[in-house]
């Protein structure tokens, strides 16, 4: 593992009127593998929004779901799926999307 990401959790507020506030507080920085698909495969999906998938492998962690999102390099991915590592229980993988 030698990638750097923040997990992040939606938090829940309210500002003196009571209007909820979208907020992001990190969860925990941790060491991960990040993979993207390759530029064929993204071009292939001729979508008019360029949509960047990737899997990222961290040790399992049971505060992490889809309601999760991953920031690396600036960047910041939606976590669609947390599924465990079959072959090896001690990690997991987030599959992530980002739009731009």
């Amino acid at each position: 593992m030698n990638d750097r990401i923040t997990l992040q959790q939606r938090g829940a507020g309210k500002d003196a009127l009571g209007q909820p506030i979208e907020s992001w507080p990190d969860i925990a920085t941790v060491w991960a593998d990040v993979l993207f698909q390759s530029g064929a495969e993204v071009m292939r999906a001729g979508a008019d929004t360029a949509i960047v998938k990737c899997s990222i492998r961290i040790r399992a962690r049971a505060d992490v779901d889809t309601g999760a999102r991953v920031l690396f390099n600036s960047k910041v991915y939606d976590v669609k799926s947390a599924l465990p590592d079959n072959s090896d229980r001690r990690f997991m993988f987030l599959v992530c999307e980002s739009t731009s």
